[in-house]
């Protein structure tokens, strides 16, 4: 039986993201996204706040076009990791690792992103597009 670890979440950053070098030299950025969970009408409204990772070219690019406030399309998968904290006791973390990003909403229509100087972009390289029709979707 095939497994399957993939998850899509539209959401508003919480900070700008954090970038920085491993010690290997690997570039990697750090944010929070702010999601809306579905609730019923007349309920509280409820928000998640998803740590989300990138890695590479693709943390370099959340680093030059994120930023607090933005909404973006996030796609990749969950990653559970575990590390010990400075007292010894054993932690674990949760956090989306990204595969693609895809900014949203009119800031990005004004500004759009340009990964190339002949080709002029509004989106981080990689994303799928969502299905246009509803009939593609399973409910």
């Amino acid at each position: 039986m095939a497994n399957l670890n993939r998850i899509i979440l539209i959401g508003t950053l919480t900070n700008d993201p954090e970038v920085r070098f491993t010690v290997e030299g690997l570039q990697i950025a750090k944010f929070q996204l702010a999601v809306d969970r579905f609730v019923q009408e007349g309920a509280p409204k409820q928000v998640d706040y998803i740590d989300v990772t990138a890695w590479r070219k693709l943390a370099e690019i959340c680093g030059q076009y994120l930023k607090k406030g933005k909404t973006a399309l996030v796609e990749g998968r969950i990653q559970i990791r575990t590390f010990e904290d400075g007292n010894g006791a054993r932690k674990w973390a949760t956090e989306v690792v990204a595969r693609s990003i895809k900014l949203l909403g009119e800031a990005m229509k004004q500004q759009p992103v340009n990964t190339s100087a002949s080709e002029p972009m509004d989106e981080v390289p990689g994303v799928e597009e969502l299905p246009a029709e509803e009939s593609d979707l399973p409910f």
